[in-house]
């Protein structure tokens, strides 16, 4: 074996090495297409077709790393090919897609169209109330997409391209208006229900800010200009590309005439043995312990509850211990905007010099004060840190999950003893020697924000002898908000609630008296999904 491998014939040495520069050559430039936002194409030319509903077929970016059923390898799910846009203005106005050109189309709005990233659109907003006969030609450049998790539709989670009545009044008026979309990071987000056609928006300075604020806070999807002069016929033709709509009551779109111009949201570069980051904008997560550990401090009160984070507080052998849940994961993409709005305003001031006896003309000057700006303008502050307690004695709690199909691992510390185990989540209440705690949510799957959902938290006495003075503690997270009244448990419980410091709150149940070795019980509530 090592004199034929080592003794090969030159010109099979030769292959082998072509053979080897060839598919790493081809993974750097695909690698290198992806990173820089353009997608792979057929052979003959241009970007592969796509279906509108269904599992994207064409890669628009690097996607979410989830794990493979064999629990080998993980996989990686593309981004959708396309991000969907509904227009939002006041009843009766029309948007018409490529004005101008032999492929307009007008819709009454609300409308909904599917778009591909990396190109700029405009579209014709005509029958304006109050202005009949005008017409204003929104610009839309979409710079991201979204990556779809199982069951999710890409089209159900459209970009709200909002003009209302105000915004059209002032463009009319003279502002220039841009809106930079983008999808919040749901660790930055903002406390407050939002409805998908109504986003908040918040005010900045200037493009290039508002740009900053959204890529801080999120990933940016799509920039909104409102308010330029009125396109040139030459200039709606050079934008309206064929291929890259997709008009509503279609099911699938056919490649583009011509590649985007410019990159849009992909996964850069990244460490090959670490992996790329995974997009964590579509989801938020509820549970388990996150931020500065569990802990029971001197003073044997709990310690290191963070929003999202689940305590489960007992006593056994005269000590106090705590451990805590599994995490939950709820898909609900929102989206927020930045606004920007510009006012000219100036003053032209003309004098004329009185003539004089001996002057033979009349002499002028001409002053112009340059354009006003806001420069007091305050805005929101945004959240810059937390303190919060740190200190612990000891934690017993979950561990992680690690090559198996489902949620399944479990861990424990006591002082300097490990102990360890690996259990599918219908073995949990089996487990020996633990209290075992599990959360879930219903119905699963991805949710809008307005619904509702039912979380439950299941707990179980694993361990040979009995526990006591149990206390549970559920830290919401910034996107959930609480319904009251809808607590409900099968054993005896005083139950308080809190607010935290997302925005939510903190929801307690002392359960008074010992649970037996065996014995479970169930608490539930329901939440909104905000």
């Amino acid at each position: 074996m090592y004199g034929e491998t080592l003794f090969q014939p030159r010109s099979v040495r030769r292959t082998s090495l072509a053979v080897v520069a060839m598919t790493a050559a081809a993974g750097v430039t695909l690698l290198a297409s992806w990173a820089t936002g353009n997608p792979p194409t057929n052979a003959v030319g241009g970007i592969l077709p796509v279906p509108g509903m269904g599992p994207p077929g064409a890669v628009a970016a690097l996607g979410a790393l989830m794990p493979s059923p064999s629990g080998e390898r993980p996989v990686l799910l593309p981004s959708a090919p396309l991000v969907a846009a509904k227009f939002i203005t006041p009843e009766g106005v029309r948007v018409t897609a490529f004005p101008g050109t032999n492929l307009a189309r007008s819709y009454n709005a609300p409308t909904v169209m599917g778009l591909r990233p990396g190109y700029v659109y405009r579209f014709e907003l005509t029958n304006l109330p109050y202005q009949p006969g005008t017409a204003l030609y929104p610009e839309v450049e979409v710079r991201g997409v979204l990556v779809p998790r199982p069951d999710m539709k890409y089209m159900d989670y459209p970009l709200p391209l909002v003009f209302t009545l105000g915004d059209i009044e002032r463009v009319l008026s003279g502002a220039l208006l841009t809106k930079v979309v983008y999808l919040e990071d749901p660790e930055k987000a903002i406390p407050a229900e939002v409805q998908p056609d109504q986003p908040i928006e918040m005010p900045d300075e200037t493009e290039r800010a508002a740009i900053k604020s959204a890529l801080e806070n999120g990933r940016l999807m799509a920039i909104v200009r409102l308010g330029n002069r009125k396109p040139t016929p030459e200039q709606l033709q050079t934008v309206a590309v064929d291929g890259t709509i997709l008009f509503p009551g279609e099911k699938h779109l056919k490649a583009p005439i011509l590649p985007p111009v410019f990159p849009y949201w992909t996964c850069p570069f990244y460490d090959p043995i670490i992996g790329p980051r995974l997009p964590r904008e579509e989801c938020f997560t509820d549970g388990g312990d996150k931020g500065p550990r569990l802990g029971i401090g001197l003073d044997n009160k709990l310690g290191g509850l963070n929003p999202t984070d689940v305590g489960v507080e007992y006593t056994m052998n005269g000590k106090r211990r705590v451990t805590t849940s599994n995490i939950v994961c709820i898909c609900s993409p929102r989206f927020m905007i930045r606004r920007v709005e510009l006012v000219p305003a100036g003053v032209d001031v003309r004098q004329m010099i009185a003539a004089h006896i001996t002057q033979s003309r009349t002499a002028w000057f001409r002053e112009r004060a340059a354009p006003m700006q806001d420069i007091g303008r305050e805005k929101p502050n945004e959240f810059v840190g937390r303190t919060r307690p740190s200190a612990y004695v000891g934690r017993v709690g979950l561990g992680f999950f690690l090559g198996t199909d489902k949620p399944a691992a479990i861990g424990q510390v006591y002082g300097v003893k490990v102990e360890g185990a690996l259990v599918e989540p219908e073995q949990l209440t089996g487990y020996p020697f633990m209290l075992t705690v599990t959360k879930s949510v219903d119905p699963s799957g991805p949710r809008q924000p307005g619904d509702l959902v039912t979380i439950t938290i299941r707990y179980a006495n694993n361990f040979s002898q009995p526990i006591s003075d149990l206390v549970i503690s559920d830290s919401l997270s910034g996107r959930l908000e609480y319904i009251p009244g809808s607590a409900q448990t099968d054993r005896p419980a005083n139950f308080t609630s809190l607010e935290n410091e997302a925005g939510s709150v903190v929801l307690r149940w002392d359960l008074p008296g010992e649970l037996l070795p065996g014995q479970a019980g169930t608490i539930k509530f329901k939440a909104k999904v905000r």
